[in-house]
């Protein structure tokens, strides 16, 4: 019996614990409360440019594609010269990364695979898509510096873009340097026979042999003539920012007044119809200022004329060869006003704008060497 009522007692134990759990759950959710005051109103914000209206000022099809039809016929995309882009002294001009690169910051590299210029290589990207936002532009050194002329600096605004490649890379300096008396010899053969025999400037005790099928040539250099070395001699292509300075010819000059002017893609980068990215300046624009004040056609027809007659005497001299495809110096040893004659006019050669970078410099370096040759 006694066994019973403790199984009895057990059993109430556990009741009571399950009633006082029971107890602790948490009942249903009341009823919803009243609703607060609202709060203070945030202030709206500013409208943002409607992308299509600042975007499409430019960048529609017909637009981008006039520009790429014209960009594309420029030797900045067709030339024959990109194949120098691998070079590390030559990639900074001759291939998009090179400027790149050179731009960003200020290391000469080749670039490993060589491309022509494209709208990335000038254009950077745009900071922002305001209204009224123009092409931006590759940040470049301002004032560019010289390679040529030692302490030089070049300032054209926006063109300096342009001016970072379209300097001198030479300076007469680099060939009119012996202090002593030199000779040089050379070996010719196939068609440079005939031209050298013809007009080779070999120096006052220079000797020529013609063994079979190679001439054989001894240039006498002495310290009153310079040796040109290369059949490359001359500022290298496009010294357009050293003809502005007129700091690149034998004969010292006075620098373009540029006070009306603004830099090179105020005349090379118009919207006069013929412009925009072909680079070819609408002299009908240069008109409208200067009017009948000068006659811009006229004063380069005069300085091309005076620099076909310096080209033929230079050729007559042994200086130059003149073929199918432009100028292109000879090996010679040359009395130094005949050279330097020929130094002027292939600065003025490479320069490409008959005079108009700077009419009274080229006048100056014409007469030079027209009073060297005798003309």
């Amino acid at each position: 019996m006694k066994r019973n009522y403790f199984s009895y007692f057990l059993i109430s134990i556990i009741f009571v614990i399950g009633m006082m759990a029971s107890c602790t759950k948490e009942g249903p959710a009341g009823p919803a409360g009243k609703d607060g005051a609202d709060g203070t109103n945030g202030s709206d914000g500013k409208d943002g440019v409607d992308g299509n209206v600042s975007c499409l000022v430019c960048h529609t099809a017909a637009n981008m594609g006039d520009i790429h039809a014209a960009f594309d016929q420029t030797k900045h995309v067709t030339g024959s010269s990109w194949a120098r882009g691998t070079s590390g002294s030559c990639g900074r001009c001759h291939s998009s990364d090179g400027f790149i690169e050179f731009a960003r910051s200020g290391e000469e590299i080749g670039a490993a695979v060589s491309t022509p210029v494209t709208c990335q290589t000038c254009h950077a990207d745009h900071s922002s898509l305001e209204d009224g936002i123009s092409a931006p532009m590759r940040s470049v050194a301002s004032p560019v510096v010289s390679i040529a002329i030692e302490g030089a600096t070049y300032e054209h605004g926006m063109g300096n873009t342009c001016a970072t490649c379209h300097q001198a890379r030479r300076a007469s300096t680099g060939y009119d340097n012996k202090t002593e008396d030199a000779t040089y010899s050379r070996k010719f053969t196939g068609e440079d026979i005939a031209v050298y025999q013809a007009h080779g400037a070999i120096g006052p005790n220079g000797t020529m042999e013609l063994v079979g099928d190679t001439l054989f040539v001894t240039f006498d250099v002495p310290t009153t003539h310079v040796y040109t070395s290369s059949t490359h001699a001359g500022p290298h292509h496009g010294p357009q920012a050293n003809i502005f300075a007129a700091d690149i010819g034998t004969v010292a000059g006075a620098p373009f007044d540029r006070d009306h002017h603004t830099d090179c893609a105020g005349c090379h980068l118009s919207k006069e119809e013929g412009s925009g990215h072909t680079f070819s300046p609408n002299i009908a624009m240069c008109n409208e200022c200067h009017g009948d004040a000068l006659d811009i056609e006229a004063e380069m027809a005069a300085i091309a004329d005076r620099m076909h007659a310096v080209e033929v005497a230079l050729e007559g001299i042994g200086a130059i060869h003149v073929a199918d495809d432009g100028v292109h110096p000879m090996y010679a040893s040359l009395p130094r006003d005949e050279w330097n004659a020929f130094w002027n006019f292939m600065c003025l050669w490479e320069d490409k704008s008959h005079g108009l970078h700077n009419f009274g410099y080229a006048k100056q370096l014409l007469t030079q060497a027209e009073t060297a040759l005798g003309l």
